[in-house]
């Protein structure tokens, strides 16, 4: 069985760096002229209980002006919903990328400043709405310690781009497949024929409706649940975040703390592929020999979650970037927050 396309790439800072330079605009009094831009996407977030501001950090930080760099806000550009951050629908993706001035040529590196926490989630976020040149840079602190050069590579990245003679606005992204572009020489080429939002959504998403169907009609027992919050709260010992929120997991769902993937040492930068393997196999039990293989062996696939359905990304990307997982991973996401208020008691399990 061949393996699903990943959704987003990774990058190293050595190679932001690279395409950073390749992209550099040059600007006359009226025109841009380079046909693809390389724009770094801040998108950094917090929890609710930690003091730190991240769009101030973002407008303190001298590299963000210079790189002419844009913030990402997952509090805003979200649906509206009881739900923290639910993924935006298409046309709330459309007016992001007019106001934060993103076009489709453009190549999106994606970051934050913890290293790996919410920055998948808005990779993924951007991938989902079209865009198809989106990078997930592995890491931020660790471009940091390079050390390159402080000179402005995008000086002129908020220049207005020259309305074309045809007078139709520059393209954004609008709702084509994640698969059908590939970025050859600073070009955009069509690959395969677009898909609809919806239709890339329904592969990617998965939302409660369908996965309380799939637990009632014991179906659960052919997707392999992984979920990526702390352990304690998981298995009930601690409580939620959220005030009122109970702990616990899905049942038949297993544990993965998206830190296990990312190594403390580096800034959290992503583990190798053999060290995430080996707690897949070792701690969960989990044979990567039959994912994909197998017809009996969760043949439906993986399905991720977490509190609110960002960190859950993490385990995502990493499952299909670097595990390399040959069956579809699907972000739940509502997450356990959604799960909670709205499954059941009967469906919400704990070890205590």
């Amino acid at each position: 069985m061949p393996s699903p396309p990943k959704f987003v790439s990774i990058i190293k800072p050595s190679t932001f760096r690279t395409l950073q330079k390749a992209t550099a605009t040059t600007t006359t009094t009226t025109t841009t002229t380079a046909k693809s831009r390389t724009i770094p996407i801040d998108a950094t977030w917090f929890m609710p209980n930690n003091p730190r501001n991240a769009h101030a950090e973002f407008q303190q930080d001298p590299n963000m002006r210079s790189w002419g760099a844009k913030f990402f806000d997952v509090d805003k550009w979200c649906k509206d919903s009881p739900y923290p951050h639910m993924l935006p629908t298409q046309s709330i993706m459309n007016d992001a990328f007019q106001e934060l001035g993103i076009h489709e040529s453009d190549n999106l590196v994606v970051f934050d400043r913890v290293g790996n926490f919410s920055s998948p989630r808005v990779a993924f976020t951007l991938k989902l709405a079209g865009h198809g040149k989106v990078y997930l840079l592995d890491n931020y602190p660790n471009y940091l310690k390079f050390d390159f050069p402080k000179e402005e590579i995008n000086a002129d990245a908020d220049a207005k781009l020259k309305v074309e003679a045809s007078g139709e606005e520059s393209n954004v992204a609008t709702g084509r497949d994640a698969s059908s572009v590939e970025f050859v020489g600073g070009e955009v080429n069509e690959v395969h024929s677009p898909h609809s939002y919806e239709e890339i959504y329904d592969r990617e998403v998965i939302e409660y409706e369908e996965l309380i169907s799939i637990l009632e009609n014991n179906d659960i027992k052919n997707y392999l649940i992984l979920d990526a919050r702390s352990h304690d709260r998981f298995t009930g010992e601690a409580p939620e975040p959220r005030p009122g929120l109970s702990s616990g997991h899905i049942p038949t769902s297993k544990n993965l703390p998206f830190t296990k993937l990312l190594n403390a040492e580096t800034d959290n930068e992503f583990k190798t592929r053999s060290q995430i393997e080996s707690i897949l196999t070792q701690d969960l039990n989990i044979d990567l020999s039959k994912l994909g293989h197998d017809d009996g062996y969760y043949p439906k696939g993986i399905i991720v979650m977490c509190g609110t359905g960002v960190t859950a990304c993490i385990l995502k990307l990493a499952l299909e970037n670097i595990v390399k997982v040959g069956v579809l991973v699907k972000l739940y996401d509502g997450s356990w927050t959604e799960w909670a208020m709205r499954a059941p008691d009967k469906y919400i399990v704990k070890d205590v």
